[in-house]
């Protein structure tokens, strides 16, 4: 003989039932209700489902009424008549009645086309005025930086201070340019006066002349190859050969420019010589 089975109960104790008359359904996360703190279902949960005798309507769903002229809500006291505190309100505090408008103590947001209520305002820091979350950066305000809180005087020297010693250095900059490239167009016009021959002055120009040694030991003496100093001077004495003879296939020199080029090659002969 089989044994009929048991129903369970163990899932009775997780939910519980709902305080509704004719309800009773386990609802296993049911709400409380906050004026009588019994449990109900989700259908039943608000005071008007379930007829709640602690809710009081006049207490608990207090909703301020719009003046209608003003449009500014308008708080009712509890036990007040609404048609009396809004005649109250149209006699003695509507700004469209009585012409006069309340200064409103709470900030609002500087930019021009926003003008929102400030419950958390946030200053900028370079205009120091308030503004909204929307409207707090400097980009989307478009900030000008206030100088009525900074002391113009020192702001204005220093300012000034700064203007005239860039102004000073700028114009050292440009005179000392101008010198120098008028100093080097006038080396450039004396080198090209200088290279032109002048057939009416019998005046040559004169080129330095070679360095003679004072004592015959060291005429003598052939150069050394590895010193720095010889090979300097050679270098430019070829060098001023090569610029006498340039000037010799143009019939530039004079005859004592002539004699002196011979000597140098006859001398640079001789030290080949030596040197082989």
């Amino acid at each position: 003989m089989s044994a009929t089975p048991q129903p369970s109960t163990g899932l009775l104790a997780v939910g519980h039932q709902c305080s509704a008359q004719y309800c009773n359904l386990v609802d296993f996360l049911p709400f409380k209700c906050q004026h009588c703190e019994q449990k109900f279902c989700g259908e039943h949960y608000l005071p008007a489902s379930h007829k709640c005798d602690k809710y009081d309507e006049r207490k608990h769903n207090r909703v301020a009424p719009s003046c209608p002229l003003c449009n500014t809500p308008v708080a009712i006291p509890v036990g007040q008549d609404p048609n009396i505190r809004m005649e109250l309100h149209i006699t003695n505090d509507c700004s469209v009645m009585t012409g006069r408008t309340k200064e409103s103590t709470q900030p609002r947001c500087a930019s021009p086309r926003c003008k929102k209520l400030l419950f958390a305002p946030i200053r900028c820091d370079k205009c120091n005025q308030q503004f909204c979350a929307q409207h707090r950066f400097p980009s989307d305000h478009t900030c000008e930086t206030t100088t009525t809180q900074i002391p113009s005087k020192p702001v204005t020297s220093t300012t000034s201070n700064a203007n005239t010693k860039t102004q000073d250095l700028t114009n050292q900059v440009s005179a000392k340019s101008n010198a120098a490239m008028a100093a080097i167009k006038r080396s450039i016009a004396s080198t090209k006066s200088a290279m032109k021959p002048n057939p009416s002055s019998s005046s040559t120009l004169q080129l330095p002349q070679p360095v003679q040694k004072s004592t015959s030991s060291s005429s003598k003496t052939s150069l050394n190859p590895l010193s720095k100093t010889d090979r300097r001077i050679k270098a430019e004495r070829q060098s001023r050969m090569k610029a006498m003879e340039e000037r010799a296939k143009k019939g530039l020199l004079s005859e004592e420019e002539k004699a002196t080029l011979a000597a140098e090659k006859a001398k640079d002969k001789g030290e080949d010589c030596m040197i082989m």
